[in-house]
């Protein structure tokens, strides 16, 4: 998680804020949208999406994941966004309820 959070995913350090409210506001989208990414990652594992993103290779005869589940889910959520002609779509139901 450190890994993805900083400079190999959400590049957190590039906000050089001294402020904490800010960084804990910060610190909570992140983790929102981290937990969303490792979401996305292990449905497109358990969905066989992996392959379209090139996130598995045989090896010996088994087919083996090279990306992390938060690679694989960013690496979806990239092809998705990007899609010019909206062959790839992010399938997600939000549900508000009341307290």
């Amino acid at each position: 998680m450190f890994r993805d959070l900083k400079s190999n995913g959400f590049d957190m350090e590039g906000t050089w804020t001294e402020d904490i409210v800010y960084f804990g506001n910060l610190y909570l989208c992140l983790s929102i949208a981290y937990t969303w990414m490792i979401i996305l990652g292990a449905d497109c594992s358990k969905n066989k999406k992996s392959k379209i993103i090139g996130a598995t290779k045989k090896l010996k005869n088994k087919m083996v994941r090279i990306y992390s589940l938060f690679s694989c889910g960013i690496k979806w959520f990239n092809r998705c966004y990007d899609s010019d002609i909206k062959k790839y779509k992010l399938k997600f139901d939000l549900v508000l309820y009341d307290i």
